[in-house]
């Protein structure tokens, strides 16, 4: 929590020096449209990939169960890690930096600079450094991600639509299925260690597609049908 605290005073620091604004710049202050977006934010991606890992469960074979080794200690302990988490790339990526960039280079540049930063931090947090396959595949998913989050951003003029996207889909890997065991145990495990059945069927591949960019697709849609605030006064243009 210290760390978020200082992050906030660095990014205030930042924004009173370079632009003469403080941290209403990246709209931490709530309103009834932001409680939309972090409601929005937090469901669309906890429903689209509960939806999603079940369904692929259940074509492998290899269906899901309750985790009984789960305890109350260990969703607060993974909630409060996630929230660090989040918050901390949040504050980098798409806080006060990315405000900073947007109004000197404008919003396509400076989302471009933030995905780019976005994809390169995740070869350092995941010591993938000496495996280029890996660095290659990380880059581009997480990366198009980064793009995301800063697009949001850009398109609101707030951190929460982009944090709680963030946060769902960090719920749904490392919380709620057994996709990341980063933060230890998950509320629903699978039956089987390996999938028994895995069939190269076209319901498999579509499914594959989902997995990978389906999420950032339907995203993508819904992010360019909100109107961007006014906030800030150079504006994206990729969606125009």
């Amino acid at each position: 929590m210290v760390g978020i605290l200082i992050q906030l005073l660095i990014s205030w620091v930042l924004l009173r020096l370079i632009e003469k604004k403080n941290l209403t710049a990246i709209g931490i202050g709530l309103s009834s449209q932001r409680l939309k977006y972090l409601g929005v934010g937090l469901l669309f991606p906890i429903l689209y990939y509960s939806i999603l890992f079940i369904v692929l469960s259940y074509v492998g074979k290899n269906p899901y169960r309750l985790n009984n080794n789960y305890t109350p200690t260990n969703f607060l302990e993974a909630i409060w890690y996630l929230f660090k988490s989040v918050a901390f790339e949040t504050l980098i990526f798409q806080g006060a930096l990315l405000y900073i960039l947007i109004k000197h280079f404008g919003s396509t540049k400076a989302i471009l600079i933030s995905a780019v930063s976005f994809g390169i931090y995740h070869w350092f947090s995941w010591n993938l450094f000496g495996q280029p396959s890996a660095m290659i595949i990380t880059f581009l998913t997480t990366g198009l991600m980064g793009y995301l989050w800063a697009v949001a951003f850009d398109k609101t003029k707030s951190i929460y639509l982009l944090f709680a996207l963030h946060f769902g889909t960090d719920f749904a890997f490392m919380i709620l299925f057994s996709k990341d065991k980063s933060i230890g145990q998950q509320l629903f495990v699978q039956t089987y260690t390996i999938d028994p059945y895995s069939p190269g069927t076209i319901i498999s591949i579509i499914l594959l597609i989902f997995y990978f960019i389906g999420f950032q697709t339907f995203l993508f849609f819904y992010l360019r049908s909100i109107q961007p605030s006014g906030d800030i006064d150079k504006k994206i243009t990729i969606f125009n």
